[in-house]
């Protein structure tokens, strides 16, 4: 018996071990000495490529590991959200950018409702439908 707690391999995949036995209720993000993973019904979930949470916020996670490099806009089912050292910010509003262009974006989200002029930076930009135009 081991009282391991954390990510580990077996011939099945990755998997989320609590006290030594593969927990298959966990969702969501976990860590172990090799960096975060995402997680669902106990297994890492290397094909995921999105946004999801924990209890220390919510993360940009690629191919099912946590990217903390991560800088900029990036997506998931709930909407586009601005991403800073690999953690959603819901504390920012202002403009920010994607490979997409830049976009207003209000506690953290890309406010696709937004039509105006917005001033960030000391520069004023014009928005519709949340992207700078």
């Amino acid at each position: 018996a081991t009282d391991y707690t954390g990510i580990a391999k077996n011939s099945l995949g990755w998997w989320r071990i609590v006290n030594g036995k593969v927990d298959f209720s966990a969702t969501g993000v976990y860590q172990n000495e090799l960096g975060w993973w995402y997680c669902q019904n106990g297994k890492v979930q290397f094909n995921y490529t999105g946004i999801k949470n924990n209890a220390n916020g919510w993360w940009r996670i690629e191919n099912g590991k946590v990217n903390f490099s991560a800088n900029g806009v990036y997506q998931n089912e709930l909407g586009w959200w601005k991403v800073e050292n690999g953690k959603v910010n819901f504390n920012f509003t202002g403009i920010a950018s994607n490979s997409n262009g830049k976009w207003y974006c209000k506690n953290g989200k890309v406010d696709f409702s937004k039509n105006g002029r917005v001033t960030y930076g000391g520069t004023t930009y014009t928005v519709k439908g949340g992207k700078v135009v």
